[in-house]
């Protein structure tokens, strides 16, 4: 079938499906810092001002972050979200390395030795409400780590290690095939076909669906959650998780990967907001997801921000994805709890694709930071990383995240504030200048970035309201006037400018 019908019946399955209302209030504002848990506070031995390089284990751990929390709160983030934190397989491989991520799992219900106790767990979910933060924790429910052997399978926890393998997708699988061949050779999500990535076009010759869902991550062993006990062992799990830590939100691993009709059964077991990693340039398809899930990493946004933002970028065709998204008929349920953020753990940071480019990385961030949804920053963005640490980028950084969170407060954008569900609006785009509306603001963005400085200007229409109102610089090096119903903006450099109206 073609996308748009596979979405259409996707969202007539959510409906029926739709848990009860999950109250996400508290997440709408919030500005959340990203941590890859072995990767940020390493010990005493080990410096936590460079990154680690690598796959193997760094020594990172809970504690570490607690320690660190002040330092977080302190650039105005009031939410983190750490990755998976429970047990990992102890495999090992020349490709993937160690489990040093935590997206192997071998026991959901047991804290990974090498991360810390549950203890640590629960003093840092504490500690992050003293401090008004919200906790959000990674969690894989799509596989667990790598199996090839049935010994391997059996050395997984209570719940998951059947040694028939029923816990596990086998297609295709004759039953006179046995589990421990199958583990030699499983069907992966590479064999859906042609079209699958990025777009997701449904169909015969196109991308079969049903190999995405039963498919494996090569080696890492899918769930299979059409089996009950499956179903009922995740289920108790997430409830168990939410209740046992405090935990304010999850963030769900490859959610596109699972049915939609089981997404909506563990929707309503964590009974918190739950943003689902959705990796697809297909809107539709995106946001049908919110019919099953409170909310979605942005990714049809995201995926397009480090190439927009780059010198040879267009920001015209960012501008276009986002008035689509906008648009009521695209389906999103609601844009504020899409997840916004310009690097991620999975690939190469901003600054690397860029040259150490900071002014492009600061636009980038501001427009993560002012439109509409929550934004992201991935641990390290403070720092320059990705574009050589020095204590200059990590001053400027720090200093201008911080800049960004205070602007949010003042505008009314942050969790509680009066313009917290504003939605921001394109007024321009092409292929150097992105400019948006949001509350009080007119953002004026650019990708000319170090080498492409000096004085431009650039002319856009406005809303009734703001023609022939004065302006003044929130942010940046620039000034405004208006000309009717055109607003001028002249910039003395390429860093982003924000403007506020002045009656």
């Amino acid at each position: 079938m073609r996308a748009t019908l596979f979405v259409a019946l996707l969202c007539a399955l959510a409906g029926s499906l739709a848990s009860a209302a999950v109250d996400t209030s508290a997440w709408v504002g919030r500005n959340i810092y990203f941590i890859v848990v072995d990767r940020f506070v390493r010990g005493q031995t080990s410096s936590s001002s460079e990154p680690c390089d690598g796959h193997d284990w760094c020594g990172g751990t809970i504690s570490g972050i607690t320690e660190k929390l002040p330092y977080i709160s302190a650039m105005g983030f009031d939410a983190i979200w750490i990755t998976p934190i429970v047990k990992q397989t102890p495999w090992l491989d020349n490709w993937n390395g160690t489990a040093y991520h935590g997206y192997w799992a071998s026991d959901f219900y047991e804290v990974d030795p090498n991360f810390g106790t549950p203890e640590d767990l629960h003093t840092l979910v504490d500690t992050a409400h003293e401090l008004e933060m919200l906790f959000m924790l990674d969690i894989v429910a799509n596989h667990v780590g790598p199996l090839h052997t049935l010994d391997d399978v059996m050395n997984l926890g209570p719940g998951l290690n059947d040694p028939m393998g029923a816990q596990f997708h086998q297609d295709p699988h004759p039953d006179a095939v046995p589990f421990a061949d199958y583990l030699l050779d499983p069907l992966t999500m590479m064999e859906a076909g042609p079209e699958c990535w990025p777009y997701y076009t449904f169909g015969p010759d196109t991308c079969d669906f049903t190999t995405i869902l039963d498919g494996w991550f090569g080696d890492l062993g899918d769930l299979n959650h059409e089996n009950p006990d499956v179903q009922t062992y995740l289920l108790d799990w997430i409830d168990y998780m939410r209740s046992t830590y405090g935990i304010d939100g999850f963030r769900l691993d490859t959610a596109l990967y699972i049915p939609p009709s089981f997404l909506a059964s563990f929707q309503e077991a964590a009974d918190v907001y739950i943003v689902g990693e959705i990796v697809t340039y297909n809107q539709t398809l995106h946001a049908s997801y919110q019919e099953v899930l409170t909310g979605v990493l942005n990714f049809p946004i995201t995926e397009h921000i480090k190439t927009a933002f780059s010198s040879e970028g267009d920001l015209s065709f960012l501008g276009d994805v986002l008035v689509t998204q906008n648009q009521p008929a695209t389906g999103y349920k609601d844009v504020h709890l899409l997840g916004n953020f310009v690097d991620n753990h999975d690939s190469d940071r901003f600054l690397f694709n860029h040259t150490g480019d900071v002014l492009q990385l600061k636009n980038a961030a501001t427009f993560v930071n002012l439109w509409h949804g929550i934004p992201v920053t991935y641990y390290g963005t403070e720092g320059g990383w990705g574009g050589g640490v020095t204590e200059k980028s990590l001053s400027e950084m720090g200093e201008f995240l911080k800049a960004l969170n205070d602007i949010r407060e003042l505008a009314g954008f942050r969790a509680g504030g009066e313009l917290v569900r504003s939605e921001a609006s394109v007024v321009l785009a092409n292929a150097r200048y992105l400019a948006f509306s949001r509350g009080a603001l007119l953002v004026l963005v650019n990708n000319r970035g170090e080498e492409g400085g000096g004085e431009d200007e650039v002319c856009f229409d406005v809303v009734e309201e703001w023609q022939g109102a004065s302006w003044v610089a929130v942010m940046g090096d620039g000034s405004a006037v208006s000309d009717g119903s055109q607003v001028c903006v002249t910039t003395e450099s390429s860093g982003p400018l924000v403007l506020s109206p002045v009656a």
